[in-house]
Parts: structure tokens; sequence; C-alpha cells
């Protein structure tokens, strides 16, 4: 496997380690908002929610690893927000998490992924800034001993 290929690797496990994480915060909210407080829950959520998160997960590879235009990053960071939203609402309505008749049901919803997706957006973003720095101070290294 190629470097960037084990970068993708770990960042989709990283990534999906956070949507879990976040996934089961908003499920345990949206519980105590829209389900009675005595409920039982069947280990099949587990399941649900690591299936929405693989899901989710899979929506890095909109991003590639090469240079692009601010203009086509924003568009995919656009395309990987909608992608995110049709795969979670996707899994709330195929899963049974959010009843067809309640539009505030849906809304709560995309609050929680609005709030996931930034969270987990700014993670990545600030490993990628720190693999930045790190490369252009050994760039500069090496320049500055004579590499180049």
């Amino acid at each position: 496997m190629t470097e960037n290929g084990k970068k993708r690797m770990v960042e989709l496990l990283l990534t999906f380690c956070m949507v879990t994480t976040g996934g089961l915060i908003v499920c345990v909210v949206y519980i105590n908002i829209f389900g009675p407080h005595d409920t039982l829950l069947k280990a099949d959520i587990l399941w649900q929610l690591l299936a929405m998160a693989l899901l989710c997960s899979l929506g890095n590879f909109i991003h590639p690893y090469r240079e692009i235009s601010r203009r086509r990053i924003m568009l995919n960071r656009c395309l990987h927000y909608l992608y995110i939203n049709a795969a979670v609402l996707g899994c709330g309505y195929g899963f049974a998490w959010i009843d067809r008749g309640n539009l505030l049901m849906p809304v709560v919803m995309m609050v929680g992924i609005l709030l996931v997706f930034v969270a987990v957006a700014s993670v990545i973003w600030k490993l990628h800034a720190k693999e930045s720095e790190i490369l252009n101070r050994k760039l500069k290294e090496y320049q500055r001993i004579g590499g180049v």
C-alpha cells in the first residue's frame, strides 16, 4: 500500500471512530427528546449506528489527495455535507429512527448531523494543517542545508 493509501486508511478509521462517537451522542440526545424515557433498546441500534458511521466515513473519498482550487474544495465540502445528510437521513428513515409524520424529528437529526460534521471536519482539518506545517518545515530545512 502506498504512503497516500495508508494515510487515507488512517483518516478513514479516525473518521469512523469520531462519527460513531458523535452518532452515539446524538442518538442519546435524540432518544431523550423523542423516545419514551423508559424505553429499552435492542442491540440492533448499535449495528445500525456502526453501519451509518461506515457509510458516512466513506464520504471522505469525495476529497481528492491532490492540489485543487479553493472553489473546488468548497464544492467538495458542500457535496460531502449533502452526502452525509442523505446517508444519515436515509438510515433514519430506513431503520425507522424517524417517524414520517413528525417534521421535528428530521430537523433535530439535521442539527445533530451539522454538529458532528463540523466537529469531525475540524479535527481532520487540524490534522492536515499540522501535517502541512511539518512538511513545510522539512522542506525549508532541506533547502537551508543546500538540497536545492
